[in-house]
């Protein structure tokens, strides 16, 4: 094939004979003057020949006329030249041909004239039709070598691996990166086998993979380790693609591959990078634990603080009363009706003391509580006391109880630290004193905000001090946000109190203005099931029990003897052990126990749950009733054995329902 010339139009290496038939319809002018020149050819041939006027009639001569015309301008003109002709025949002087007349001449002339025009309009449309052919055909060629050079360069400077194959395997076209991948020349590309390539660890896996992925004639993609030309293995990722005719055959695969080495090492430093930040965030989240752990309980110990010298003093009546009453009793022995109405004066102050030491100790431990259905106006008159003596003397504690036996779930404890909270702050509002106004009412919810549809306890606290403006009151929830001075507080007590509230399915309302006092409202969900109206359950008088053989073990030699006299008093029988190492040599001797009655905090490094556990371990059979005043870091593991848990202070008739009770599951 000849070389194109740049600029020339592809239709110069048509033939000669083919441009003399245009494509489309020349100018009048061109297509008038090619009349005239052909049919005047023809006659004057015909003049020359055989002169004047005989050279003048209508002739064969004239034919070739007609096809030139119809071939070059078109039919229509073809038509025009073959009515010049018959015009010039009738007009012309006869001369007979063949012995015919002129009508018989000129009829023969008209029909073999239309016959020449005719079909050489026919064999016009037949070569304008294949020269438009050709000519589509040599553009679609040319447009397919342009197509083929676009994408060959195209191909060839894409960074990836490309690549066209046949339905049995073997490649037909790959790109410049693939053969410099594989090294060598373009032929080697073609026909090298990949599977020398392959990383050992890869090879069987890619194999069967790559047989499913061919097999199924769908999309695929491969993942797997390569050696380059150089020798360095680096990751490819392909994706091979089925290629499918227009007809709908099948025709091989076409694929391309990425080189993902260091997209892979990405991911690898990555995942380690992602690692250590998870164990940097545990450790993180760990201390951040500890300190707000720390802080809630610093915020706690404060509030303790607090309450010392409302405590102290309830704690000095206390004892006055007790105090007082046994000393007239030990002076007046005899006096039988004053020392039953003494006793009795001693024993409610004792049990007094016990409850508020007991509501302390709840308020003051660090160790999760356990949510309880209470009722709110119970917990909030048992913890009156408490909150009297946080408040001070200059502050009046208004109490207005309205909720009835509104019943929630919540931590008591968290409770308890909730309200003092807000007592606190509403006593620091008030400078020079004033009113609380703590009260409780139920209410109803229709479900607008964040509160769900139904009854709630409201809790308000009330203080008539400065107040808050709205930017103040926007974040007083904030966590270590705080009005107060350096060093008076930690920011941390209302945003305790919102996620208490949070956390117990409830919500904080905060209703404040400048000058205008500051009111507080806890909204907790109520709840049905049994509800515990204070923090003590008394237990009802003891009834007669059989006597049973108990060993006691107790290390304070005073609180052992009256333990002791309080079981004589049972009728049991008693035996005693100062220590866990004792009771155990005591019953590795006496199999004929019927209880442990057992202290939880014990000297020597073993508690009374390790004890216990001991002595069941050797007694499967062992009743066990622990006994504990504040049971300190192992208060969980005692809350959860298995045995009940007797706290003390403890009456005669709390003593008896508990061995009751022990005796009864052991």
């Amino acid at each position: 094939m000849s070389e194109v010339q740049p600029g020339r139009p592809e239709v110069d290496r048509e033939p000669l004979f083919w441009r003399a038939i245009p494509m489309r319809q020349p100018p009048w002018f061109q297509s008038l003057l090619a009349c005239i020149l052909s049919l005047g050819v023809a006659l004057g041939l015909r003049l020359l020949v055989l002169g004047f006027p005989a050279g003048m009639g209508s002739s064969s001569t004239f034919f070739p006329a007609f096809i030139i015309v119809t071939l070059y301008a078109g039919p229509r003109w073809g038509w025009g030249v073959w009515a010049a002709g018959m015009t010039i025949g009738l007009f012309s002087p006869w001369n007979p041909v063949y012995n015919l007349p002129q009508q018989g001449t000129m009829a023969l002339f008209a029909l073999s004239g239309a016959a020449t025009v005719m079909a050489a309009s026919g064999l016009r449309t037949a070569l304008v039709r294949l020269r438009h052919e050709v000519a589509e055909r040599e553009r679609s060629a040319e447009q397919l070598r342009e197509s083929e050079s676009r994408f060959r360069g195209l191909a060839d400077s894409a960074p990836a691996l490309l690549w066209l194959s046949r339905p049995g395997g073997a490649r037909e076209f790959v790109n410049s990166a693939y053969v410099a991948f594989l090294g060598g020349s373009l032929e080697d590309a073609m026909a090298a086998d990949w599977r020398t390539r392959l990383h050992p660890d890869d090879l069987n896996r890619i194999l069967r993979e790559q047989v499913a992925g061919e097999s199924s004639r769908k999309p695929f993609s491969l993942e797997a380790r390569y050696r380059r030309a150089d020798g360095e293995w680096r990751w490819l990722k392909s994706f091979s693609q089925p290629r499918i005719s227009s007809s709908g055959e099948f025709t091989g695969f076409g694929g391309i591959a990425f080189d993902v080495t260091d997209a892979k090492q990405v991911e690898a430093d990555l995942q380690h990078i992602n690692d250590l930040l998870e164990d940097r965030v545990q450790v993180v989240l760990a201390e951040r634990d500890e300190a707000q752990a720390a802080l809630i309980q610093s915020q706690k110990l404060e509030a303790l603080g607090q309450l010392t010298g409302g405590v102290a003093h309830d704690f000095n009546n206390l004892l006055t009363v007790i105090i007082g009453a046994l000393d007239i009793v030990q002076r007046h022995p005899e006096d039988k009706a004053r020392t039953a109405r003494l006793g009795k004066a001693a024993l409610d102050a004792a049990q007094r003391g016990e409850r508020l030491t007991r509501q302390l100790l709840a308020f003051s431990r660090r160790q999760p509580l356990r949510p309880e259905v209470a009722s709110i106006d119970g917990l909030i008159r048992d913890s009156e006391t408490l909150y009297r003596g946080a408040l001070g003397e200059r502050y009046v504690l208004d109490l207005s109880l309205n909720a009835g036996e509104g019943r929630v779930s919540i931590d008591t404890a968290q409770f308890d630290a909730s309200v003092m909270n807000l007592l606190v702050n509403a006593r620091d509002a008030m400078s020079k004193g004033g009113v609380v106004m703590l009260s409780t009412a139920v209410v109803h919810r229709d479900g607008s905000g964040d509160l769900a549809a139904g009854d709630y306890v409201a809790i308000g606290v009330q203080d008539t001090g400065e107040g808050m403006d709205e930017a103040t009151r926007a974040r007083v929830f904030e966590p270590f946000f705080s009005t107060k001075p350096v060093g008076k507080g930690t920011g941390l007590g209302l945003s305790q109190v919102y996620g208490f509230v949070r956390q117990s399915g409830g919500g904080v309302a905060v209703d404040s203005a400048p000058d205008s006092g500051t009111t507080v409202t806890l909204l907790l969900p109520m709840t049905g099931g049994g509800v515990r109206a204070g923090r003590d359950d008394t237990p009802a008088p003891h009834a007669p029990m059989p006597a049973l053989d108990i060993l006691l073990v107790e290390d304070d030699p005073a609180v052992a003897a009256l333990a002791e006299a309080m079981l004589r008093e049972l009728g049991h029988r008693v035996t005693l052990a100062a220590n866990p190492a004792e009771a155990l040599a005591v019953i590795a001797d006496n199999d004929g126990f019927s209880l442990l009655l057992t202290d939880v905090i014990m000297p020597g490094g073993q508690t009374g749950v390790d004890l216990a556990r001991l002595a069941v371990a050797a007694r499967p059979d062992l009743p066990v009733l622990l006994s504990s005043g504040y049971t300190g870091d192992i208060l969980a593991s005692a809350e959860d054995a298995p045995w009940p848990l007797l706290r003390k202070p403890y009456t005669l008739d709390a003593l008896a329902a508990a061995i009751t009770e022990a005796v009864g599951t052991g």
